[in-house]
């Protein structure tokens, strides 16, 4: 029984592969179809990383842009805060010394008045 066992296989198995070789259509095989399946991966990672390239350096160029307003809307900001604190600082000046004026204006009248209700001679102070 082993022998017509044997046999029986050899036969089918001569014979499967005679038809194959007649064929004239090529049945893909399991490595053709993972070598197929590895080529699609691989061009579809490709394309991934080239798209992940491409989104990096517009989130690179995007963030240099922004700095680059940020940076120059600070000097901006710091320029008008300047010439701003310049203008006050002039005007509390003009303030100051106008002030002064007022006070030795006004002591210079008190003095006056003093002199005066004494009766002095000379008034000026």
């Amino acid at each position: 029984m082993k022998n017509t066992f044997a046999k029986t296989a050899m036969v089918i198995f001569v014979a499967s592969l005679s038809l194959a070789a007649c064929s004239e259509k090529k049945e893909e095989t399991t490595g053709d179809k993972l070598d197929s399946a590895v080529q699609t991966s691989k061009e579809k990672m490709e394309a991934a990383g080239e798209k992940s390239k491409d989104a990096y350096e517009d989130a690179k160029d995007d963030a240099s842009e922004a700095y680059e307003d940020a940076k120059d809307a600070t000097t901006e900001a710091y320029e008008d805060s300047k010439e701003k604190a310049s203008e006050w600082m002039e005007k509390s000046k003009d303030k100051a010394s106008e002030m002064k004026t007022d006070a030795a204006n006004a002591m210079e009248d008190t003095c006056e008045d003093a002199k005066s209700e004494m009766n002095a001679d000379d008034t000026d102070c």
